[in-house]
């Protein structure tokens, strides 16, 4: 049995939190403190009929929560939770939306609405970023795939760009990772996270095109493997063997494996290493940590170990990296002065 809740019953929970976020425009984000639990969210706008939604739910009962849009819907969603969520779409059918999975998904206005789930003592991450629904209008005939999804939106009827849940792959993992840290402001933030937005389109669009469908692998077992991909994701520090792994997703080591290869065109080893050496990279050029510290928060205890594996990956030590970035930043060569 699960509490019902609706949009309107939010309203007089609404707080304001600091996030610390250095633009003023940005600086809080809504916090929804209900007796049922907390819900946690930030809107960045980009442009008209552009912006993010960056959500946390904690709940400490089981809701369902309903939802009704008063326009058509075009929005790149993403579930960023280490477990599914479960909702039911317009003709009250039950869907789900794998862990670490996402799509683009146009409703009409009929539409446009749906009852999602939420299990009690379970956090929830979702990003979505709600797009003009004549974005992809000057791109007709370029695509086959957007072709296709684009004659549904002309004829107003609801679609999802992928016929299948899109994995969230290294890259659109670390292109979220930039979005939620971007420092930049005013104008300079705008064609940032503008640029990003375009970018998770792209990846999106790129992995429906070039996904392995395994007709051996059911529903079930590709939501183990995108569970499998956020402990991946949750663990760099101390990833888990290939036996724990298939153990706490519940699948055997072969299928584990195998389904890595179908959804992600990639190894466990593979996907572990690009979303390390992604990190340790955004570590390098955004944070003062040194390298021996990042490469212990990677799972290396061995820096030389560490140092091979990002130079193999990137071409460039870790220590050459940061030091050629320090030099792109030296005031002294923004001027184009050299120091004394």
């Amino acid at each position: 049995m699960c509490v019902e809740l609706s949009g309107s019953d939010f309203e007089p929970y609404i707080f304001k939190e600091d996030t610390g976020v250095v633009a003023a425009e940005y600086i809080n984000r809504t916090r929804l403190s209900t007796p049922q639990g907390d819900i946690y969210f930030t809107q960045q706008p980009l442009k008209k009929d552009w912006f993010i939604l960056d959500s946390e739910y904690r709940m400490d009962e089981d809701v369902a929560i309903s939802g009704q849009g008063d326009t058509s819907l075009l929005e790149l969603q993403f579930n960023l939770s280490d477990e599914s969520i479960f909702y039911e779409d317009q003709s009250r059918k039950r869907q789900v939306a794998p862990a670490g999975t996402g799509n683009m998904v146009f409703l009409s206005a009929e539409d446009n609405k749906a009852r999602i789930y939420f299990n009690k003592e379970v956090t929830y991450r979702t990003f979505d970023i709600h797009l003009p629904v004549t974005l992809f209008d000057v791109y007709a005939g370029e695509s086959k795939l957007v072709d296709g999804f684009l004659k549904q939106l002309h004829a107003d009827r609801s679609a999802q760009l992928a016929p299948h849940a899109i994995a969230v792959t290294p890259a659109i993992y670390h292109t979220i990772q930039d979005i939620r840290s971007c420092r930049y402001d005013g104008l300079t933030r705008s064609i940032y996270l503008e640029s990003k937005a375009w970018e998770l389109i792209a990846l999106s669009i790129d992995v429906v095109q070039n996904q392995q469908q395994d007709v051996a692998l059911s529903k079930a077992d590709q939501e183990r493997i995108h569970q499998a991909a956020a402990i991946i994701r949750n663990n760099l520090e101390r990833p888990c063997s290939i036996i724990d792994l298939a153990r706490m997703v519940g699948v055997n080591q072969t299928k584990l494996k195998t389904g890595f290869k179908s959804v992600f065109d990639n190894t466990v080893f593979g996907y572990l290493q690009e979303i390390r050496m992604a990190q340790a990279k955004k570590h390098l050029l955004d944070t003062e940590l040194s390298v021996q510290e990042i490469s212990q928060m990677m799972g290396y205890q061995n820096l030389s170990n560490f140092s091979t594996a990002f130079k193999r990956c990137y071409g460039i030590s870790p220590q050459k990296l940061r030091q050629k970035n320090m030099k792109c930043y030296s005031p002294y060569l923004m001027m184009g002065e050299e120091p004394e």
